[in-house]
């Protein structure tokens, strides 16, 4: 790889986004022989001409450092902005990046509001490969894929529904304790009433649907035996600048796969060709026309997720970064400060309405 210069990835804390596009590229760009320096925390002292920051925002006062001292730094901003108060907290923070790794045209989008930077498309690469065994039986089942705080829009799809297939729902329920509070108020927000029954290490019944726990090798072995794969729409700030990473984990293995026409994913889709199945169009979803399209397009574009075309798409936002304009440090603190008390503001009103919703749910209780 012809690249001279020296990169330092993180913080790498562990978590799944981190390591996904952190930790992940990092090692493969080190067996490159990439000069890389991992980091942990913003502690470290980095001896490294470009640093890649991976969802965790630095204070301002190391990001002022930084640009002082002529080294650039690129922001790779997946699953923080889980708010619209998230956004404001960080506004004037991110005219103080060289570059974006934007995994969610959306997420770009946004951050061109404020801040004047480059911004380069980047992929997750392709984490999860399944290799297909024709001799494994397909079961009459569809599979989902998400995190607890997805568990209402799941709900919501198959009561609405007479499905004939079985849905072999995969979550992370180990986390099930600190999420009751948010599915309970969720659910009665649809008028579903929050209930748990069963439960194991294994699964648990949630509101009269199974849930499983969710592993690699579980997750692997569905997605060989599952017909197809169907993700749920939420109507929230976050999942709208989520990547599109479980559709494509889906696609570019060819299983066939079916989302909101609303949802980001379908849209990346369209962009690079296909027609993902919508949620309405199930009959579709499970036609050998479907399913061979969805082949047909993988064999053509599952490049785009391969690691080596991911990790020189990190080298080129690099070579590419911009370092921040000269500015005036006290009217950057102001706007800061100011920025920042509309953060609060937003964050008391949100608290506020979360609180109503707790008073609503004891008054239907009681």
């Amino acid at each position: 790889m012809d690249f001279n210069g020296s990169i330092a990835i993180g913080p790498l804390v562990g978590l799944p986004s981190s390591n996904w596009v952190g930790e992940d590229v990092a090692n493969y760009l080190l067996r490159q022989n990439v000069k890389i320096q991992k980091f942990s925390d913003f502690n470290t002292p980095i001896a490294a001409k470009y640093i890649i920051v991976v969802k965790l925002m630095p204070s301002v006062e190391w990001l002022l450092d930084k640009a002082d001292a002529g080294i650039k730094v690129l922001y790779a901003p997946v699953d923080i902005f889980h708010s619209h108060y998230v956004y404001w907290q960080y506004k004037e923070r991110l005219k103080l990046f060289s570059g974006f790794l934007v995994h969610n045209d959306r997420v770009g989008d946004l951050v061109a509001k404020t801040a004047p930077a480059p911004q380069f498309p980047i992929e997750h690469y392709l984490k999860y490969q399944v290799e297909h065994d024709s001799r494994i039986p397909k079961q009459k089942a569809l599979l989902w894929i998400g995190h607890l705080e997805y568990i209402p829009s799941l709900l919501c799809f198959v009561n609405k529904r007479s499905l004939n297939l079985r849905i072999r729902a995969l979550t992370d329920l180990e986390k099930l304790p600190a999420y009751e509070n948010y599915l309970e108020k969720s659910l009665h927000k649809i008028r579903i009433p929050y209930t748990v029954a069963n439960k194991t290490e294994d699964g648990a019944v949630i509101c009269g649907l199974y849930v499983e726990q969710w592993s690699e090798q579980k997750q692997a072995d569905l997605m060989k035996s599952c017909v197809a794969a169907f993700d749920t729409k939420i109507d929230s700030f976050a999942y709208d600048l989520k990547p599109p990473t479980k559709a494509q984990q889906f696609i570019y293995n060819k299983l066939p796969f079916a989302c909101s026409e609303s949802s980001y994913s379908f849209k990346y889709f369209k962009q690079h060709g296909l027609q993902v199945a919508k949620l309405t169009e199930l009959e579709y979803l499970l036609s050998n026309q479907y399913r061979e399209k969805v082949e047909r397009f993988c064999d053509a574009e599952r490049w785009r997720v391969d690691i080596k075309i991911v990790g020189a798409s990190y080298i080129n936002a690099c070579q590419n970064a911009k370092l921040p304009r000269k500015f005036s440090k006290i009217f950057f603190y102001l706007m800061n400060s100011l920025y920042f008390l509309v953060y609060l503001t937003l964050r008391l009103v949100d608290k506020l309405i979360t609180l109503s919703m707790s008073k609503i749910i004891k008054r239907v209780k009681s």
